[in-house]
């Protein structure tokens, strides 16, 4: 038997250690040689015992009630093999007899051993006892562990279920339970048990450690952080927890708060090199680029060839834009032997978007050409390089040639047949296009969507509209399409559509966070219904406290509304979740100049137009710039 299979049926013998004590049974016709007999057994006098009792049996040879007490006299001195033998009489006559079964069953169990029959003999008794009594917790929880040891999940899952219907706040049965729905291949429903048995016990380890590989699969990393914390509480000592909660910090945004529990980790141990690497990370996202690169260096100075690390710093000098030191960190890490396949792609590929940004489109096509995939799937940021490197020379044709058979291989994939569609359409192939499109449309939701933002990339608004539209006459609940519908009436300019679009989610959604927040958005840029557009901002940032676009439409329906400390406050907060965005950036410049603040408006201006913002915003920005420079000379003078 597999060692898997003999650790579960430890678990059961465990289980049984807590069984609850046999029921009353029907008193005995003779009733003082049965009390005589039964403390007799008490005083470890078993021969006594069972001759006294035999006497009572020979009197009432039917009564299956003194059998049952016989079996358990047997079983106190310790003669398993007869009160088998007995218990099979009673159970064979009774099958009914709820505490016969289940001692059997233990029984059984207890001198099975490997042997897959005997185990099997074991689960068909302790089944009759729980089915007679379906709330014996320990009893049904033995089954469902047999039954988890012998690979009969489905079965496993159905005992669980029906546990869970009796006792649903006992965290065993829904960590057990939520292993059941792994094993079954419904891991997604596996979740809400781990985190209700969590919530009944916050120190559960097992299901806190199995919630935080789903949350970090599922990128929750706020959550992952938040679940250790009990775990931390109870064993404060316990460093490779707090690390690994500064960590889900620092993936979550909340590089502050990550900063800090990295600098308590190396007060506590200053040799820790992890905690140095990601203290460097997180100085890193607070754009602290000198003190991160302190840290690099001192890092790549006791192991110069870290592949990590080297990553690490090359996209800190690629954040800063700075492309050649970034591109030798780069090609120093590929030079090392022994890098894994993955991260070398990840160089390559952060290579070729160098070439990019550097203008030079062929190198940055031939780079990324080779790349676009790995390991049988798609690398989107390469394929985007490439794509972008033959918009930008109009090369439409060869942008089709790259994609196809891409797009042979994955039919269905949403985003790259976009980039396919697009292709065709520049390249004046209009036809099979909308063929491409049409196919799209069968795949689903996410597939329509990306259909119809391919149009919206070429400023076709009319055919994304009817890609939307001709899919809500088969789906007119599915709230995506709604949403993709309204977004696409407010880039063609269409606000009332738009509008209304937006208003019938929320008639029937009212708390559709993404809806609340791009209705109120609106709002806000037109000056109108401020306050309805305040209260659902705030309802948005409720749902999602860490979401940077809400927390800047906030800002900006307060900047609207004249609550300049309000404004600055939540787009101070907005610029550090999204610390790459030029828009942010740009409205917190606007509350800066609305509040006299020209020194510190000019910085953020001159931010936003470092981050590469669309031509229509740099010139914007840079009118802006200017303004603020009169108005600062203006002062002076």
């Amino acid at each position: 038997m597999k060692l898997k299979m003999k650790m579960m049926l430890a678990l059961v013998a465990a289980a049984f250690a807590f069984a609850a004590g046999a029921k009353a049974q029907e008193f005995p016709s003779e009733p003082y040689d049965f009390i005589i007999a039964k403390l007799a057994a008490e005083d470890q006098r078993y021969d006594e015992a069972l001759t006294l009792i035999d006497k009572v049996i020979a009197k009432n040879p039917n009564d299956l009630v003194l059998r049952y007490e016989r079996a358990m006299i047997l079983v106190d001195a310790g003669r398993t093999e007869a009160a088998e033998k007995e218990l099979r009489s009673v159970t064979t006559k009774y099958p009914d007899f709820y505490d016969a079964q289940r001692i059997l069953g233990r029984i059984l169990f207890d001198r099975a051993g490997n042997d897959r029959a005997r185990v099997d003999d074991a689960l068909t008794h302790l089944q009759a006892a729980f089915r007679v009594n379906p709330d014996d917790i320990a009893t049904g929880m033995a089954v469902a562990q047999i039954q988890l040891g012998t690979g009969r999940n489905a079965e496993a899952e159905r005992v669980l279920a029906t546990l869970l219907e009796r006792v649903p706040d006992q965290r065993g049965i829904n960590y057990t339970y939520a292993q059941v729905l792994t094993k079954l291949g419904r891991g997604d429903e596996s979740k809400q048990y781990l985190e209700h048995a969590v919530l009944v016990d916050p120190t559960f380890g097992p299901a806190i450690l199995q919630l935080v590989e789903i949350y970090q699969q599922s990128n929750e990393w706020q959550k992952a952080a938040d679940v250790l914390q009990p775990l931390i509480n109870d064993d404060p000592a316990n460093l490779d927890l707090q690390r690994q909660q500064a960590y889900f910090q620092l993936r979550s945004g909340q590089s502050e708060k990550a900063r800090a529990s990295f600098k308590t980790l190396l007060d506590a141990d200053p040799k820790d090199s992890r905690s140095l690497f990601y203290m460097a990370e997180a100085l890193n996202d607070l754009e602290q680029y000198d003190q991160a690169e302190k840290i690099y260096r001192q890092i790549l100075e006791k192991n110069p060839e870290d592949p990590e690390v080297l990553l690490s710093f090359a996209m800190s000098q690629m954040g800063q834009k700075k492309w050649a030191d970034a591109a030798k960190s780069l090609n120093t890490l590929l030079a090392i032997k022994d890098v894994p396949d993955g991260v070398q792609i990840i160089a390559k590929t952060q290579l070729a978007y160098i070439e990019l940004q550097k203008g030079n489109y062929a190198g940055a096509l031939d780079m990324a050409k080779p790349i676009v995939v790995f390991r049988d799937k798609l690398n989107n940021q390469a394929i985007n390089i490439a794509v972008d490197a033959l918009r930008k020379q109009k090369r439409y044709a060869e942008g089709v040639a790259l994609l196809q058979p891409l797009v042979d291989k994955f039919a269905s994939e949403p985003w790259l047949n976009a980039r396919y569609i697009e292709m065709l359409s520049r390249s004046g192939d209009k036809d099979r296009a909308r063929v491409a499109a049409a196919t799209q449309t069968k795949f689903g939701p996410r597939n329509v969507i990306a259909a119809a933002e391919a149009y919206v990339a070429l400023e076709d608004y009319p055919t994304a509209l009817a890609i939307v539209k001709d899919a809500l006459k088969s789906k007119p609940d599915e709230v995506d399409l709604q949403f993709e519908l309204g977004s696409a009436y407010e880039r063609s300019g269409d606000r009332t559509n738009a509008e209304q679009a937006f208003q019938q989610i929320l008639a029937k959604h009212p708390e559709h966070a993404a809806t609340l927040n791009y209705l109120g958005y609106m709002w806000a840029e037109s000056g109108t219904n401020l306050e309805r557009a305040a209260e659902m901002l705030n309802r948005a940032v409720s749902q999602e406290p860490r979401n940077g676009a809400f927390i800047d439409s906030l800002g900006w329906v307060y900047y609207r509304q004249g609550k300049l400390d309000l404004a600055e406050k939540y787009l101070t907060d907005a610029t550090k979740l999204l610390p790459r965005d030029a828009t942010v950036h740009e409205h917190l410049g606007d509350v800066l100049v609305k509040r006299g603040d020209y020194n510190r408006a000019l910085s953020t201006y001159r931010m936003a137009l470092s981050l590469g913002p669309e031509p229509k915003d740099e010139a914007k920005l840079k009118s802006k710039i200017a303004d603020v420079e009169k108005q600062q000379t203006a002062q002076r003078q």
